[in-house]
């Protein structure tokens, strides 16, 4: 519909300046017609558009009828009524034209109003049906691994690991409420409200800046993509509390924020890739 009406418009552009060039030339035989009648010539070949010519002149009579006598020629200012009606004519084609193309562009503009707001309704509505979606994302898992800091790694320090992550269980278990599980050698602890995530990063946030001589790779993983939460367990960054960029995402619709984001990095996990982010406190 939109191209038909275009091309509508192109056509009425087409046409309007199709009468202009007819107007010209109907200037043209209108001088060779006022030159046989007053040489009192006899041109045939004009005899196709005399009736116009003779239609138009009879106008331009009824209007101005004036004439004068010079050396035994008749000048008939009706001739000259009918090339300013041409004339005429041919600017109030401008005018049409002129018409025309606003018409046209407020039917653009008009329309790309319309395509825009309709638009931003669809996108509205997508973003509100996302947010619904997000939303109903509650269920998430946090994974913790732990690891001996370099500067304790040597033989004479003698730290003991299974005491370390013994009192970390037991500080979350007391702040949380939580009991882990044992998942990739390491601990992992279930949780079902997403919206409430700031409470369980604030005690996270104390694990890892504990005076302890270990480290801690924190993993979180909303939903039930296991294989993901996996991929991100083998990259083993240390002393961060990272995610994919879908937890990150599901981070937006929560209606409270204590903690930014930022995206750590892209990683190869043999034929797949993964968009890395880590929470972080605001500075």
């Amino acid at each position: 519909m939109h191209k038909l009406v275009l091309k509508g418009f192109s056509f009425l552009k087409n046409f309007w300046y199709f009468l202009k060039i007819v107007c010209v030339f109907c200037i043209m035989m209108l001088l060779l017609y006022w030159i046989q009648n007053l040489t009192h010539a006899k041109w045939e070949w004009l005899g196709f558009i005399v009736p116009f010519l003779d239609s138009l002149i009879h106008l331009a009579d009824s209007i101005c009828s004036f004439s004068f006598n010079f050396f035994g020629a008749l000048f008939e200012f009706k001739y000259l009524g009918g090339i300013i009606i041409l004339i005429g004519m041919f600017y109030f084609m401008n005018f049409v034209i002129m018409l025309t193309e606003l018409m046209e562009a407020g039917y653009k503009s008009t329309r790309d109003l319309y395509k825009k707001t309709e638009e931003m309704a669809m996108n509205k509505a997508l973003q509100d049906t996302i947010a619904r979606e997000e939303k109903r994302i509650n269920k998430y898992t946090v994974t913790i691994h732990t690891t001996v800091k370099p500067k304790f790694s040597h033989k004479g320090m003698n730290v003991d690991i299974d005491k370390q992550n013994q009192m970390m269980n037991d500080f979350i278990k007391q702040k949380l409420g939580v009991t882990p599980m044992l998942f990739e050698k390491g601990f992992m602890y279930m949780f079902e409200d997403f919206n409430r995530i700031d409470e369980i990063l604030e005690v996270l946030f104390k694990v890892l800046h504990g005076s302890t001589p270990i480290d801690y790779a924190i993993c979180i993983q909303s939903g039930d993509n296991m294989r993901q939460l996996r991929k991100l367990i083998s990259l083993k960054n240390y002393g961060k509390i990272t995610m994919a960029a879908d937890t990150s995402y599901r981070y937006r619709f929560n209606k409270t924020h204590k903690y930014q984001t930022s995206q750590l990095g892209i990683f190869q996990n043999e034929d797949t890739t993964i968009e890395v982010h880590e929470f972080k406190e605001f500075s």
